[in-house]
Protein backbone atom coordinates (compact mmCIF):
# COMPACT_ATOMS: atom_id res chain seq x y z
CA UNK A 1 0.00 0.00 0.00
CA UNK A 2 2.58 2.36 0.98
CA UNK A 3 4.49 1.71 -1.89
CA UNK A 4 1.32 2.20 -4.53
CA UNK A 5 0.69 6.31 -2.67
CA UNK A 6 5.08 6.14 -3.69
CA UNK A 7 5.19 5.65 -7.05
CA UNK A 8 1.64 7.49 -7.53
CA UNK A 9 1.72 10.39 -5.84
CA UNK A 10 6.24 11.21 -5.58
CA UNK A 11 4.65 14.82 -6.92
CA UNK A 12 2.19 15.42 -4.52
CA UNK A 13 2.21 14.12 -1.33
CA UNK A 14 -0.15 16.22 0.26
CA UNK A 15 -2.69 14.29 -1.91
CA UNK A 16 -1.25 11.23 -0.73
CA UNK A 17 -1.37 11.76 2.69
CA UNK A 18 -5.18 12.70 2.20
CA UNK A 19 -6.17 9.79 0.76
CA UNK A 20 -4.56 7.74 3.39
CA UNK A 21 -6.30 9.12 6.17
CA UNK A 22 -9.10 8.82 4.22
CA UNK A 23 -8.93 4.68 4.63
CA UNK A 24 -10.60 3.53 7.67
CA UNK A 25 -8.54 2.32 10.82
CA UNK A 26 -5.54 3.88 8.86
CA UNK A 27 -7.17 7.56 9.48
CA UNK A 28 -4.69 10.28 10.32
CA UNK A 29 -2.95 7.78 13.04
CA UNK A 30 -0.91 6.49 9.85
CA UNK A 31 -1.40 9.21 7.54
CA UNK A 32 0.76 11.92 9.73
CA UNK A 33 3.41 9.93 10.09
CA UNK A 34 3.70 8.71 6.57
CA UNK A 35 3.52 12.37 5.18
CA UNK A 36 6.36 13.54 7.59
CA UNK A 37 8.49 10.27 6.77
CA UNK A 38 11.83 11.59 5.05
CA UNK A 39 12.64 7.93 4.32
CA UNK A 40 9.91 7.49 2.35
CA UNK A 41 9.62 10.91 0.40
CA UNK A 42 12.99 12.12 0.71
CA UNK A 43 12.96 16.14 -0.20
CA UNK A 44 9.05 16.20 -0.85
CA UNK A 45 8.39 15.42 3.12
CA UNK A 46 5.49 17.42 4.13
CA UNK A 47 5.96 20.36 7.12
CA UNK A 48 3.99 19.04 10.19
CA UNK A 49 1.60 21.92 9.66
CA UNK A 50 0.63 20.96 6.18
CA UNK A 51 0.78 16.98 7.11
CA UNK A 52 -1.62 17.73 10.17
CA UNK A 53 -4.27 20.05 7.94
CA UNK A 54 -3.97 17.52 4.95
CA UNK A 55 -4.35 14.56 7.44
CA UNK A 56 -7.12 16.14 9.54
CA UNK A 57 -9.54 17.03 6.18
CA UNK A 58 -8.77 13.44 4.67
CA UNK A 59 -10.11 12.09 8.08
CA UNK A 60 -12.73 14.29 8.49
CA UNK A 61 -14.70 13.91 4.67
CA UNK A 62 -16.51 11.06 5.19
CA UNK A 63 -17.74 12.01 8.83
CA UNK A 64 -20.47 13.69 8.25
CA UNK A 65 -21.78 10.84 5.39
CA UNK A 66 -21.10 8.02 7.62
CA UNK A 67 -23.62 9.93 10.38
CA UNK A 68 -26.09 10.32 7.57
CA UNK A 69 -26.40 7.20 6.16
CA UNK A 70 -26.23 5.19 9.15
CA UNK A 71 -29.19 6.86 10.84
CA UNK A 72 -31.18 6.45 7.36
CA UNK A 73 -30.24 2.82 7.81
CA UNK A 74 -31.46 2.85 11.77
CA UNK A 75 -34.88 4.39 10.77
CA UNK A 76 -35.72 2.85 7.62
CA UNK A 77 -33.93 -1.03 8.26
CA UNK A 78 -35.32 -3.13 5.66
CA UNK A 79 -33.55 -6.63 4.14
CA UNK A 80 -31.02 -9.24 5.94
CA UNK A 81 -28.03 -7.24 4.84
CA UNK A 82 -29.32 -4.12 6.86
CA UNK A 83 -30.55 -6.07 9.57
CA UNK A 84 -26.92 -7.78 10.49
CA UNK A 85 -25.22 -4.44 9.72
CA UNK A 86 -27.03 -2.31 12.47
CA UNK A 87 -27.42 -5.41 14.70
CA UNK A 88 -24.08 -5.81 14.49
CA UNK A 89 -22.45 -2.38 14.98
CA UNK A 90 -24.80 -1.96 17.88
CA UNK A 91 -23.36 -5.24 19.49
CA UNK A 92 -19.88 -4.11 18.98
CA UNK A 93 -20.67 -0.90 20.29
CA UNK A 94 -23.53 -1.50 22.82
CA UNK A 95 -21.28 -0.18 25.94
CA UNK A 96 -20.84 3.13 23.72
CA UNK A 97 -24.17 3.62 22.95
CA UNK A 98 -25.49 2.91 25.96
CA UNK A 99 -23.79 6.12 27.54
CA UNK A 100 -24.79 8.25 24.56
CA UNK A 101 -28.51 6.94 24.92
CA UNK A 102 -28.51 7.47 28.96
CA UNK A 103 -29.97 10.80 30.64
CA UNK A 104 -26.58 12.13 31.24
CA UNK A 105 -26.27 16.15 30.00
CA UNK A 106 -25.89 16.57 26.40
CA UNK A 107 -22.04 17.96 27.07
CA UNK A 108 -21.04 14.70 28.55
CA UNK A 109 -22.29 12.83 25.98
CA UNK A 110 -20.60 15.02 23.25
CA UNK A 111 -17.43 14.95 24.97
CA UNK A 112 -17.36 11.13 25.77
CA UNK A 113 -17.42 10.81 22.24
CA UNK A 114 -14.99 13.59 21.61
CA UNK A 115 -12.46 11.48 23.68
CA UNK A 116 -12.96 8.22 22.04
CA UNK A 117 -12.15 9.98 18.91
CA UNK A 118 -9.42 11.63 20.46
CA UNK A 119 -7.43 8.49 21.26
CA UNK A 120 -5.32 7.48 18.52
CA UNK A 121 -5.51 3.81 19.02
CA UNK A 122 -6.77 1.42 15.86
CA UNK A 123 -10.03 1.00 15.88
CA UNK A 124 -11.08 4.00 17.57
CA UNK A 125 -11.49 7.62 15.42
CA UNK A 126 -13.78 9.26 13.15
CA UNK A 127 -14.91 6.05 11.32
CA UNK A 128 -15.58 4.45 14.57
CA UNK A 129 -17.09 7.98 15.96
CA UNK A 130 -19.45 8.57 13.10
CA UNK A 131 -20.50 5.00 13.20
CA UNK A 132 -21.70 5.64 16.65
CA UNK A 133 -23.26 8.73 16.25
CA UNK A 134 -25.22 7.97 13.59
CA UNK A 135 -26.32 5.03 15.75
CA UNK A 136 -26.72 7.05 18.65
CA UNK A 137 -29.87 9.77 19.11
CA UNK A 138 -27.51 12.78 19.29
CA UNK A 139 -28.10 15.60 17.24
CA UNK A 140 -26.20 15.40 13.54
CA UNK A 141 -24.35 18.50 13.78
CA UNK A 142 -23.63 17.74 17.51
CA UNK A 143 -21.70 14.97 16.74
CA UNK A 144 -19.85 16.17 13.89
CA UNK A 145 -18.31 18.93 16.17
CA UNK A 146 -17.55 16.24 18.77
CA UNK A 147 -16.18 14.50 16.13
CA UNK A 148 -14.00 17.13 14.22
CA UNK A 149 -12.77 18.38 18.30
CA UNK A 150 -11.83 14.85 18.77
CA UNK A 151 -9.92 14.42 15.86
CA UNK A 152 -8.46 17.82 16.13
CA UNK A 153 -6.82 16.44 19.11
CA UNK A 154 -5.76 12.88 17.93
CA UNK A 155 -3.58 14.53 14.77
CA UNK A 156 -2.02 17.29 17.55
CA UNK A 157 -0.89 14.48 19.91
CA UNK A 158 0.27 12.55 16.52
CA UNK A 159 1.98 15.34 14.97
CA UNK A 160 3.71 16.54 18.21
CA UNK A 161 4.96 12.69 18.76
CA UNK A 162 6.47 12.99 15.22
CA UNK A 163 7.96 16.32 15.55
CA UNK A 164 9.26 15.15 19.13
CA UNK A 165 10.95 11.86 17.78
CA UNK A 166 11.55 13.72 14.09
CA UNK A 167 14.33 10.92 13.29
CA UNK A 168 12.03 7.76 14.18
CA UNK A 169 9.10 9.13 11.95
CA UNK A 170 9.55 6.00 9.92
CA UNK A 171 9.59 3.97 13.28
CA UNK A 172 6.15 5.72 14.46
CA UNK A 173 4.57 4.96 10.92
CA UNK A 174 5.86 0.84 10.94
CA UNK A 175 4.71 0.52 14.84
CA UNK A 176 1.47 2.35 13.58
CA UNK A 177 1.15 0.15 10.65
CA UNK A 178 1.55 -2.97 13.15
CA UNK A 179 -1.05 -2.16 15.96
CA UNK A 180 -3.16 -1.37 13.88
CA UNK A 181 -2.65 -4.95 11.94
CA UNK A 182 -3.01 -6.70 15.32
CA UNK A 183 -6.23 -4.84 16.15
CA UNK A 184 -7.65 -5.67 13.45
CA UNK A 185 -6.59 -9.40 14.11
CA UNK A 186 -7.98 -9.36 17.45
CA UNK A 187 -11.10 -7.74 16.32
CA UNK A 188 -11.80 -10.20 14.19
CA UNK A 189 -10.98 -12.89 15.96
CA UNK A 190 -13.60 -11.96 18.91
CA UNK A 191 -16.11 -11.56 16.26
CA UNK A 192 -15.54 -14.90 15.47
CA UNK A 193 -15.54 -16.23 19.19
CA UNK A 194 -18.73 -14.45 20.06
CA UNK A 195 -20.42 -15.69 17.06
CA UNK A 196 -19.42 -19.17 17.65
CA UNK A 197 -20.71 -18.88 21.29
CA UNK A 198 -24.18 -17.25 20.23
CA UNK A 199 -24.47 -20.31 17.77
CA UNK A 200 -23.88 -22.70 20.37
CA UNK A 201 -26.53 -20.96 22.64
CA UNK A 202 -28.83 -21.02 19.82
Amino acid sequence: MVGFFVENFSSCVFLAVILMALIPTIESKIAIPFGLSYAIWGEATLSPVVAFVCAYIGSMLPSIFIIIIIRKLKNKTSGFVCDRLINGAESKYHKKLALLSSKSKTFYKLSSLALFVAVPLPLTGVYSGSLIAGLSNLKVYQAFIAIAIGEFISCLVITLLCVLFENSTLYILLASLVLVAIFIIFDIIFMLIKRKKKLKTN
